[in-house]
């Protein structure tokens, strides 16, 4: 998934956990703190790799079930003692949909379960043929990316990453578009926290 996907497909079942456990809205600090925790793996992971040849993947520390749940468990522990739990939630939610989110792209094209992007080092996916810095990489696998969905062929991964968006698109408008106000006034936001 990129970035966006990651941040809707998170979006979608946080908002919908939201709506039902507390019978409101998310806030502006929740949604922020959720797209972080969604895009935090691969903004350790992917320069780790990609840029610094630290890994062979660009899943890998960060991704890791192994090193993720023991260190989310230590925040939510944190966070009890410090009464911060709402933006914690927010935080480890968006960060554990972010590890389903790369999880259910690889089951969907290999129609088996595959939990080699969050097993690392026990299991690790192969190196994706991108070439070059971080910036190339990037680059040349959205350029893939681009191509794939002009060839307009709808295949289960590409309906989950587009529905993601369009579903989470609709659900966050719908919600007053949460986080807005935080990125176009943030000494506003800066009070609320």
């Amino acid at each position: 998934m990129w970035p966006w996907e990651h941040v809707f497909f998170a979006y979608v079942l946080f908002s919908l956990y939201v709506h039902g456990r507390h019978r409101e809205r998310p806030t502006d600090a929740a949604v922020v703190v959720l797209a972080f925790g969604a895009v935090l793996p691969d903004l350790i992971d992917k320069p780790l790799a990609w840029q610094f040849g630290l890994f062979e993947t660009g899943y890998a520390v960060a991704h890791s079930v192994f090193v993720v749940v023991p260190a989310l468990f230590g925040l939510a522990l944190l966070a009890r003692r410090r009464g911060s739990e709402t933006l914690t939630v927010a935080f480890t939610v968006g960060y554990l949909l972010h590890l389903v989110g790369d999880v259910l792209p690889a089951s969907l094209s290999r129609r088996t379960v595959d939990l080699s992007p969050v097993l690392w080092p026990v299991s690790n996916r192969p190196p994706i043929d991108a070439g070059g810095t971080f910036a190339e990489s990037t680059l040349t696998l959205l350029v893939r990316y681009v191509a794939q969905l002009l060839t307009l062929e709808l295949t289960l991964v590409v309906a989950l990453q587009l529905g993601s968006v369009l579903v989470g698109t609709v659900l966050w408008l719908s919600d007053g578009s949460p986080g807005l106000r935080v990125l176009t006034s943030p000494l506003r936001w800066l009070r609320e926290v």
